[in-house]
Parts: structure tokens; sequence; C-alpha cells
């Protein structure tokens, strides 16, 4: 399907059909999409959680306000991001995920470095790396959508519970956002957009 012809018929799924699952080839696929996804920096500060287990997903859809969507969802697919001190210029693991870049270490320290401080500052550092959740969240929607399957982003969750379902640390991670995928239980919703006269502005 190309793109704009899957963008066209993406809609926020609410309800999906329990009874079609995703095989491992469509779920890495996805995954995939996520994968590639530019993060700030190349960094990549984060990481994919899937949970496709009936019982797991039952607690999840708890801990995300009982969003009927997340239980019923094929996969459910949460973005933790690093905390705000792993994003530290002279720690191991910025260190470690520069060093694969092509320009030198110290200069890509350097060119990230002021960024960094004027992030820290502004106390934007945890906005800044939750931000970075939504890029992949949107590039495996859209990719799902190309291969017919149906998803939607959840933003309205309990962090803490989230956490504690997947039996993650929130010294170390914090959520960006969760989203759900699946074959949807419900009638396609037709999408509904500003045009792009109403919505543009050229400069």
């Amino acid at each position: 399907m190309e793109c704009i012809d899957a963008m066209r018929r993406r809609f926020a799924c609410k309800v999906y059909d329990v009874k079609r699952l995703l095989d491992d080839e469509q779920i890495r696929q996805i995954l995939e999409f996520g994968r590639l996804t530019p993060t700030s920096f190349g960094l990549e500060l984060w990481s994919f959680h899937v949970v496709t287990t009936a019982a797991l997903k039952a607690r999840l859809q708890k801990a995300c306000f009982d969003q009927e969507g997340v239980g019923t969802s094929a996969m459910t697919v949460a973005v933790l991001v690093r905390t705000a001190a792993y994003a530290d210029p002279d720690g191991n693991l910025v260190r470690q995920r520069s060093s694969r870049f092509p320009d030198p270490l110290d200069q890509f320290i350097e060119d990230y470095r002021p960024y960094h401080a004027f992030l820290k500052q502004e106390g934007r550092l945890d906005c800044w790396l939750c931000s970075q959740g939504y890029l992949a969240i949107a590039n495996m929607m859209t990719g799902a959508a190309s291969l017919g399957i149906q998803s939607c982003a959840i933003e309205g969750f309990d962090e803490a519970k989230v956490l504690e379902v997947l039996g993650i640390d929130d010294s170390s991670w914090q959520v960006s956002l969760l989203a759900t995928f699946g074959y949807p239980g419900e009638a396609e919703r037709p999408k509904i957009r500003q045009s792009q006269e109403d919505l543009v502005v050229y400069h």
C-alpha cells in the first residue's frame, strides 16, 4: 500500500477483533518501522516493550485507565525512554552510542554538549527524551496501516503502574507512550482533518 493511502485509511481503533492475531513476521515488521525511526543525535535512548499475552494485556489495560483497545489488541507496544541522567554527554551510554558514528567521538560529544546543557538548564531533558517515542510510534502506526493493520496511540496511562506491569525500574526508564495494534473490531471511521489551506502557513 502506498504511504499516503495507508495514512488516509488509518484511524484510531478503540476495539479490536480478538480472534485475529498478528503473526511473528507482522510483529517484527511493525517493530522494524520503529527501529528505523530517527532520534535526536541518533542516540536511540529508548526500548520497545511488546505485550501480546492476554493476561499481561489485561493488567496493562488497568494501568491505561481501562481503555478497551489495550485489552482487545493483538499487540500493545510501550515505548520506554531513558531517564535524564542517561543523557549526560560524559556518561557511558551516550559515549557508547555515539562511538558508532563516523565522526571522531570527541567531536560528536562537543557538538552534543551545548544542546544537552541548554535542555538541562531549561528543565526539558525528560520532555526531550519522551518526545522521541512519539516519532517511533507514528512510524509504527503508519507502517502497520500499510500492512492493513490498525492502531491507536495511548497517552492516557498511569506511568508507575505501566512500569510495574512491565517489571521495569523507574530510576532508569520512563514511559513515553503506548500504542495498540490489530485488526479492527469496529467499523472504519473516516479521517477528519483540516485542509492544507486552513492548516499551513508559508513564510
